[in-house]
């Protein structure tokens, strides 16, 4: 799939360099605080948007994000050409201030492709263009650091978490549920952290020398699968809002890891197979975070029971199989095509 993908030409075109956003952003922040009307920035897009069409009049348009699908369908508001939008989740952030302009964008847009189902039916909550297409397209993968086979009874546990460092993701009730592992259960295991930010640094510092015998945070990862292919099951407690299909589990996945996640988002269908889940969906409090009590009975039940593992595993091998990249770019390729030939 790389070497197909390698054939297509890409031009990337940014309009400034690292020093050159700071001193652009600087002055919007400038300019809109005494002019709020004035959008500095979505005119700077619109100018250079309507250049590009004119430079090289693509057939199509695909924008990922909210602001840079409503720079879009602003820019192209009297345009034929089709826009499709790859949503990730992030409409769960929107407020209500927001809802004139996200009512520009459904006005405009022409098709919507969502990662998962419950992506797709959060998206229903906007309904003001009966005409806009919408499909799933679960994201596409190719591992990037061989699978290794797993031992049926490791001499030590791995259980590992991948994440952005935020407090949304779990991190702390999955440090918690593992304290409380290590009171009940006398196989060894060890609990790896992988991922920087504010939530990952304030665990660090509080980690006595007793924890760091058993407990390992290493920072930012480059290359986060090196370190999944050791995990023996895959965390991710995540109650973030707007959570859709987290790379980690697809990851997870991929490397043959059972996971222990919550039923947050696309979360549950990444976890289905015909022959039943390839992890453990654990309940959540009323204010969204993970139990640790029930987080604590799953680690206990992957840890102590070998042959649950495996069988998880072995599912978690066919779940990773719908994240194939040639089965992404050609879905893609279909509604890409489609668009073209609707407009």
């Amino acid at each position: 799939m790389m070497k197909r993908l390698a054939g297509i030409p890409v031009k990337s075109i940014p309009l400034f360099n690292d020093f050159g956003y700071k001193v652009f952003f600087k002055l919007r922040q400038m300019i809109m605080a005494r002019f709020p009307s004035i959008d500095i920035e979505a005119r700077v897009h619109a100018f250079v948007l309507r250049r590009l069409r004119r430079r090289w009049p693509f057939d199509v348009v695909n924008t990922h994000l909210f602001y840079a699908t409503r720079f879009c369908c602003e820019t192209f508001a009297e345009d034929s050409v089709p826009i499709i939008e790859s949503d990730h989740g992030h409409y769960a952030f929107l407020e209500a201030k927001d809802m004139p302009q996200a009512r520009s964008i459904f006005g405009r847009l022409n098709t919507l492709v969502c990662p998962s189902s419950a992506n797709l039916e959060f998206s229903r909550r906007f309904p003001w263009n009966d005409k806009l297409k919408r499909s799933v397209i679960p994201y596409g993968h190719e591992r990037q650091v061989p699978a290794r086979e797993r031992s049926a009874q490791p001499a030590v546990i791995t259980l590992g978490m991948v994440a952005r460092g935020v407090v949304w993701k779990g991190w702390k009730e999955a440090l918690a549920a593992a304290r409380v592992v290590r009171e009940r259960v006398k196989a060894p295991f060890r609990l790896v952290f992988v991922g920087a930010g504010p939530c990952v640094d304030e665990i660090a510092m509080s980690l006595s020398e007793e924890d760091r015998r058993w407990i390992e945070i290493t920072g930012h990862q480059d290359e986060p699968e090196k370190w999944i292919a050791d995990f023996d099951i895959g965390l991710l407690p995540t109650y973030l809002p707007g959570e859709s299909l987290p790379n980690s589990i697809i990851e997870y996945l991929s490397h043959g890891v059972p996971v222990i996640a919550t039923p947050v988002g696309g979360i549950p269908e990444m976890l289905s197979t015909p022959q039943g889940p390839a992890g453990i969906l654990v309940e959540q409090e009323p204010d969204g975070r993970a139990g640790v009590s029930s987080l604590a009975e799953a680690m206990t039940a992957l840890i102590t029971q070998h042959d649950l593992r495996a069988q998880l595993s072995a599912r978690a091998k066919m779940a990773a199989r719908r994240y194939d990249l040639g089965s992404c770019v050609e879905a893609y390729e279909r509604v890409m095509a489609e668009a073209v030939r609707s407009n």
